[in-house]
């Protein structure tokens, strides 16, 4: 199943859940289901099957031109992601000159973990800022997976059953301020607001045969930037699970990002500016994509 997160344009005021099918968005809310994904994720198959049966009468849909797809989850308890989850990333970081983290040691003998701020989440469509305090704006096209269940110390043999689905999300990063230090300062670089897109849906694994074998690319003005595929990630979903399980429990609704490959700005330092366009595809879950406007000023607040 996807699930969506929307808003109908003759009624944006209230946010609903449903499923796209057969190029068409099913609206929940007419049956005994949750209108809040995270609610929904509790219910595990139950709440699936319900929605199936549903799918089934092909009622209460919307054209897909008379929605707005919101992110699949409006406020993820936590948003984790992964640096240098691929080789050529990590080699691509190596070889910077004169940067800002020239004294910084990358360790790659553990997942390297950090949060982006819930309040980063962004619509997979929406407009992303380019703050007036850094110009030094980047893009990181990843998958992600969405935490199914209540967890703690999972081993990699059970981290499967504690993934609802999957889904594309931009780790969009303001690099100068990821690198004041050291030692690296990654989620005041990566927690603006506007810079975690997600979406289109969340798949639901049934319908992922291997996630560790999924294309991604990242395009910036229909030219292609990033190219690769999800078994070259060097720790995988349920690695990561695992890990990341050990300290803390992983609640439904938890976003986790699996890292970006080789080809974001970082190398180039080709940062985006005001009127670039990024999409991120990735196979059996479809594509976002943001536009970047410079910072309203109405967006300060006192």
């Amino acid at each position: 199943m996807k699930l969506v997160t929307f808003l109908s344009k003759k009624d944006p005021t209230k946010s609903k859940i449903g499923a796209l099918h057969k190029e068409a968005v099913i609206d929940f809310s007419r049956t005994n289901l949750p209108n809040n994904m995270i609610d929904f994720i509790k219910m595990g198959e139950t709440g699936l099957d319900i929605a199936n049966d549903y799918l089934q009468l092909e009622v209460g849909s919307y054209f897909m031109d008379e929605v707005i797809l919101k992110s699949p989850i409006l406020n993820p308890n936590k948003v984790l992601a992964v640096g240098l989850n691929y080789k050529k990333h990590v080699e691509e970081a190596k070889d910077l000159k004169d940067h800002h983290s020239n004294n910084v040691q990358i360790q790659e003998e553990y997942p390297t973990i950090f949060n982006k701020q819930n309040s980063s989440v962004n619509d997979p469509y929406g407009d992303v800022y380019l703050p007036k305090e850094s110009s030094w704006l980047d893009y990181e096209g990843e998958m992600g997976f969405i935490i199914k269940k209540e967890c703690r110390r999972v081993p990699y043999e059970n981290a499967k059953d504690c993934i609802y689905g999957y889904t594309i999300v931009n780790d969009f990063t303001i690099r100068d301020w990821q690198f004041r230090g050291p030692p690296h300062t990654m989620t005041m670089g990566k927690s603006w607001d506007t810079h975690c897109p997600f979406g289109p849906c969340i798949v639901t694994t049934d319908e992922i045969i291997d996630p560790h074998n999924l294309n991604l690319k990242t395009y910036v003005n229909d030219e292609e930037r990033q190219n690769t595929n999800t078994n070259l990630m060097t720790y995988d979903c349920f690695d990561l699970i695992e890990y990341i399980s050990t300290a803390f429990s992983l609640m439904p609704g938890d976003l986790i990002a699996t890292g970006t490959p080789e080809g974001s700005a970082l190398a180039t330092q080709n940062w985006l500016k005001h009127g670039d366009r990024i999409k991120v595809e990735i196979d059996d879950i479809g594509f976002i994509e943001n536009n970047v406007i410079n910072e309203p000023k109405s967006t300060t607040q006192s």
